[in-house]
């Protein structure tokens, strides 16, 4: 059986949503998702801190079948030579597709899966609890509970505190995914009680990942990782160093980019621009490959692509791998 504790030690510093990379066909390319995990890896992810989410939803995980979705994650434990810690993201309204999706994921050489609770169906705190304990039952791997209160407060995917109290009491949780944007009172109260149980990992595009340290998160999303791992390395360093008013003033260099292209997406704030293909421009504008994203998203137009770039080069990304060339 995994040692829990050991996976949730696993789980510290920036979690990396790696992309899923699909050739103009849209079939899946492992070998273009290895070779872009071996540059995080190369750059220092996984080192000392950082581990992978792969796939996600920033990865397209809903459009996986289930040896894709199997395949995404052995190439990323391939990308890292197996030394970083990968996170299978897992979403299902089935618990028994969730859970042979958890088994594949273990088998392929994930740590942990990140499993939101299922979406569509309004479901009280009894139906979340009961779900995530099946899911517990069915297979020996790390589970990171995935808050989703950003969908709205009607939706099941709400994680309150009375009900992590009660999630916590399960072996297999060793992690939360929580977003602060919309859910602050409930991030810090969940943080001043379970961090010592869970690592928590904050999910708010950076916005509140440096107060979420100062109360004991283990680590916080980002997909700038993929194509800037010096940049989110440099400023967990500088939050582990407790230099919190320069961890802020660093990561501010990346806001306006943030600030224009985070969850614009799936709706229409940004005429249709997915932060899918925001993530896998940037890639591009690195050397690095981005490829294709499936319906129902749709790729960037070169106009959308140039202001991709515009701001990439306003913040002074490196472009390491073309520098190379």
């Amino acid at each position: 059986m995994l040692d829990m504790d050991a996976v949730k030690a696993q789980l510290t510093g920036p979690a990396a949503l790696v992309s899923t990379i699909f050739n103009d066909d849209y079939s899946l390319s492992a070998t273009a998702i290895e070779r872009n995990v071996r540059f995080m890896a190369e750059r220092g992810i996984g080192k000392h801190s950082g581990f992978l989410i792969a796939p996600c939803g920033d990865g397209e995980y809903t459009t996986l079948s289930p040896d894709e979705h199997a395949d995404v994650v052995a190439a990323a434990v391939r990308g890292g030579d197996g030394a970083i810690p990968v996170v299978a993201g897992v979403a299902a309204t089935d618990y028994r597709l969730a859970a042979e999706l958890a088994r594949r994921a273990r088998a392929a050489g994930a740590v942990a899966v990140m499993c939101p609770p299922p979406f569509y169906y309004p479901l009280n705190e009894d139906a979340i609890v009961d779900w995530y304990e099946r899911l517990a039952k069915s297979v020996d791997i790390g589970i990171m509970v995935y808050d989703q209160s950003w969908r709205g407060q009607f939706i099941s995917a709400c994680i309150t505190v009375r009900c992590m109290e009660r999630l916590v009491a399960i072996r297999n949780v060793v992690s939360m995914k929580h977003s602060g944007l919309t859910q602050l009172i409930d991030e810090f109260t969940i943080l001043d009680r379970f961090h010592d149980r869970i690592a928590y990992i904050d999910s708010s595009a950076g916005y509140t990942a440096t107060t979420a340290h100062m109360h004991g998160a283990a680590g916080f999303i980002t997909g700038i990782a993929p194509w800037w791992p010096e940049y989110e390395l440099r400023y967990w360093e500088l939050l582990q160093a407790g230099k919190y008013l320069e961890a802020e003033r660093y990561h501010s260099r990346l806001y306006p980019f943030v600030a224009r292209f985070h969850r614009g997406a799936e709706t229409d704030t940004h005429g249709g621009l997915s932060s899918k293909t925001v993530l896998k421009a940037a890639m591009e504008y690195v050397g690095l490959t981005g490829g294709t994203v499936r319906p129902p998203f749709r790729g960037l137009n070169q106009a959308e692509r140039d202001e991709v770039f515009r701001y990439l080069a306003a913040a002074e990304v490196p472009r390491p791998l073309l520098q190379a060339v």
